[in-house]
């Protein structure tokens, strides 16, 4: 990414992405994860929780790669639109 699309991703993340995610649905969900997580946790021994948790972060990992993508996408089709 050049440095301004940085910029604009960076703040984009920090402000506007995390406002629209603040609604009921979004709140819910995580809700829901952190219950699911719980019980997990409880429920797997460790060295299956260690694999879980690497899994979980390998799937982080890849949202965030996808979120980069479709910003990169977006910036792209609006300098197009100019």
């Amino acid at each position: 990414m050049t440095e301004l699309m940085q910029v604009l991703y960076d703040y984009t993340l920090n402000t506007g992405f995390t406002a629209i995610l603040s609604c009921e649905e979004y709140r819910s969900l995580n809700a829901l994860l952190d219950r699911l997580g719980g019980r997990l946790r409880q429920e797997l021994a460790a060295d299956t929780w260690d694999t879980l948790t690497k899994y979980q972060d390998a799937l982080a990992e890849q949202r965030d790669t996808e979120l980069e993508a479709m910003f990169r996408a977006t910036y792209a089709m609006c300098k197009e639109l100019r």
